[in-house]
């Protein structure tokens, strides 16, 4: 039989890596080239956006929120969420986001939206909300 991590290890687990012990804060970017994300991606398979108003975004560990259960996935929620707004100049494709230790340089999490998003002057990107799941699977 798989060993099974109840909800409320789902949750302990979820709070130490983003709040507690080694935590550290992420470093959200938007990025421009044309990739998926893996499993085994890293900081370098992702271009980050270039246009006016699309640098880092930190979310602190404090932004978190206390861990809770939704349909037996653990889910924080960080507040406020990443966002960039396009500050003119030219425009720009961008294909997801991605995040990596502010401390460290190490991968975080990455994500490809559904569908390419065209950055043009006054656009506004927001990841609302801005939320890591924990799922065990049998």
């Amino acid at each position: 039989m798989l060993m099974v991590i109840p909800n409320d290890g789902k949750t302990y687990f979820l709070q130490k890596a983003l709040i507690g012990g080694s935590a550290e804060d992420w470093e959200v970017q938007l990025y421009s080239n044309n990739y998926t994300p893996l499993d085994t991606s890293v900081p370098g398979d992702f271009t980050a956006a270039t246009f006016t108003g699309s640098g880092v975004y930190t979310v602190a560990v404090g932004d978190w929120s206390a861990p809770v259960i939704v349909a037996d996935v653990a889910e924080m929620t960080a507040t406020p969420p990443p966002e960039w707004t396009h500050g003119g100049g030219a425009a720009q494709t961008v294909y997801g986001w991605f995040a990596v230790g502010a401390t460290s340089g190490d991968m975080k999490a990455a994500q490809r939206f559904d569908a390419a998003r065209n950055m043009n002057s006054g656009s506004v990107e927001s990841l609302d909300p801005f939320t890591v799941k924990l799922k065990t699977f049998t």
